[in-house]
């Protein structure tokens, strides 16, 4: 909070202030910085887990949840894997996206598009 309400008075237009356990530190933080204020949520983190609609009814201008992606994808890796080591014994993992499906989502639908339109 020191240092939030120090970029204030360096003209900072928002900040973020980590780590604030409950909503009640939360509602605190918003009303003392008195500028925009950012809230970042990590799943089982420090700060409690609020809905946006939440976070947004205590004060806050925007909130990111850094690890939602990295944790999920990590579990999904790990999941995998378990997948694919029984599939020595038990046959094939069971795919999440089609290999058509991976093409579609990164893109190279629209690359090899693009590649046939521009052919020479």
């Amino acid at each position: 909070m020191t240092r939030a309400k120090k970029f204030k008075r360096l003209g900072a237009d928002a900040v973020f202030v980590e780590a604030l356990p409950d909503r009640e530190a939360m509602k605190e933080c918003v009303a003392e910085v008195g500028i925009p204020t950012f809230a970042t949520i990590i799943p089982r983190g420090k700060t409690e887990n609020l809905l946006a609609k939440d976070l947004a009814e205590l004060g806050f201008c925007s909130v990111a949840y850094p690890w939602t992606l990295v944790v999920a994808k990590l579990k999904s890796i790990r999941e995998t894997l378990e997948n694919l080591k029984r599939s020595m014994t038990v046959g094939p993992p069971p795919m999440i996206l089609s290999y058509s499906e991976v093409c579609e989502v990164v893109g190279f639908n629209k690359y090899w598009d693009l590649e046939e339109r521009y052919k020479y």
